[in-house]
């Protein structure tokens, strides 16, 4: 929640927030915590693991859009390094996660 909320903060406060870039920048960041409160209704669940690891698809996508230059100047004050180093963290979290559900998990 907490990287959604400062990735939605930061486009929102420039000139991203007018731009294609930024309106995926925060539909991804706001689509994975929804995604994980979702797996969490139903763990054991046959769709945990496939919500999980969509999850995780999006962590990937938000870290591909931070890593484009015309957003990393876009978006000012913002650590792009501790983001991407914290959704590095989260990430490998969801695929200790998605591992734990067991084989086929995240099919």
């Amino acid at each position: 929640m907490e990287l959604a909320h400062t990735l939605c903060a930061a486009v929102a406060e420039g000139a991203l927030a007018r731009t294609d870039a930024g309106q995926r920048l925060r539909q991804a960041a706001v689509s994975v915590p929804s995604l994980v409160g979702e797996a969490f209704l139903d763990l054991s669940g046959p769709d945990a693991g496939r919500i999980l690891a969509l999850a995780a698809e999006k962590l990937t996508e938000v870290a591909r859009l931070l890593s484009l230059p015309a957003v990393g100047e876009s978006l000012g004050e913002v650590d792009r390094s501790g983001l991407l180093s914290e959704i590095e963290s989260l990430r490998a979290e969801l695929v200790e996660l998605i591992g734990s559900l067991g084989p086929g998990a995240s099919h």
